[in-house]
């Protein structure tokens, strides 16, 4: 009367406990990978539940064949299914604490990896611009010194010519 039977999975999680009606049992499953797709298509022919990646190479690699019946199945017998956004379930390795802590060193073993090159970029990078503001120091000295002389030069010219006397009036002396 006030007792409902309980719901038991097609395929069994490890959060299952009878009378779940909010678990992933009652997710779909990916009739290839087994797996929650991201983007489901149902086979209208046979009625099986693939990610659309996956499905699409299968068809591709196999002749137009389904995976899982054999029976000829192209990509406009697949229909989209529109499901609402979830929660991916868990990987299995997450369930346990030593699948956690692999998980975490694997994750700490990435970001190590990724701030060593981003180190090595960085010194990279260091290394490039202070060669440059080297060469950016140089040319203004070099342009200072060339600057010095040419006024070296002119500051001498103009010395040099009221001193000498003018060609027309030498001429005109003779």
């Amino acid at each position: 009367s006030g007792h409902q039977a309980p719901i038991v999975p097609q395929r069994a999680c490890s959060s299952y406990r009878p009378g779940c009606t909010l678990c992933c049992c009652s997710a779909m499953f990916c009739a290839i990978s087994n797996t929650t797709p991201e983007v489901p298509v149902v086979s209208s022919k046979s009625g099986h539940l693939f990610e659309k990646s996956l499905i699409e190479k299968a068809l591709e690699s196999s002749g137009g064949r389904c995976p899982v019946t054999g029976e000829l199945l192209a990509a406009s017998d697949l229909l989209p299914l529109k499901v609402g956004a979830s929660v991916k379930p868990r990987p299995a390795a997450a369930t346990s604490i030593p699948g956690m802590l692999s998980l975490f060193q694997n994750e700490w073993d990435a970001l190590m990896l990724e701030l060593y090159s981003t180190k090595q970029a960085h010194d990279s990078a260091r290394q490039e611009l202070g060669h440059a503001l080297y060469q950016h120091d140089a040319a203004c000295r070099v342009i200072a010194r060339l600057i010095k002389e040419r006024d070296d030069a002119r500051r001498a010219l103009t010395e040099a010519q009221p001193a000498a006397p003018a060609p027309a009036a030498a001429a005109a002396a003779a």
